[in-house]
């Protein structure tokens, strides 16, 4: 009885390393990339200083090629949507460091989702290539 005790243990430990694996493996490939925002809008004003676990949200309208109003700012770590409402013409939209270029639909609104990353410092909003605003990241 003592051999096939042990052959039971033997086989337990086994499974439960097994499966601990599995549920890392898992977990990893669930992970959502740096930039991808996961939580649904709150009604927290970007510049309100607030933390929360939401989503913050400004919005925006293009205006003689620039953004109106021009300048956003929250902290580093905050997912964030920029909710711009087009001019007529298609566009794209960069911030330095937070997001690559993303069109902006000539007519209607666009919401470009990004998480605020960086050290603190004040980023250049592009249209086209040609600045359009600025966006500020504050310390945690």
């Amino acid at each position: 009885m003592g051999r096939s005790q042990g052959t039971a243990t033997t086989w337990l430990l086994r499974s439960a390393a097994i499966a601990a694996l599995a549920v890392g493996l898992a977990a990893c490939g669930e992970m959502p990339d740096k930039g991808t925002v996961v939580t649904p809008s709150s009604d927290a004003a970007p510049s309100s200083g607030e933390t929360t676990e939401l989503t913050h949200r400004a919005e925006a309208s293009i205006v003689d090629g620039k953004l109106e109003p021009n300048l956003f700012a929250d902290k580093s770590g905050t997912a964030f949507e920029l909710v711009v409402t087009g001019d007529g013409k298609e566009h794209t939209l960069a911030i330095d460091q937070l997001v690559d270029g993303e069109t902006v639909a000539a007519s209607g609104a666009t919401t470009i989702g990004f998480t605020i990353d960086g050290e603190p410092g004040k980023l250049d909003i592009t249209l086209d290539g040609a600045s359009a605003g600025t966006f500020e990241v504050q310390a945690p």
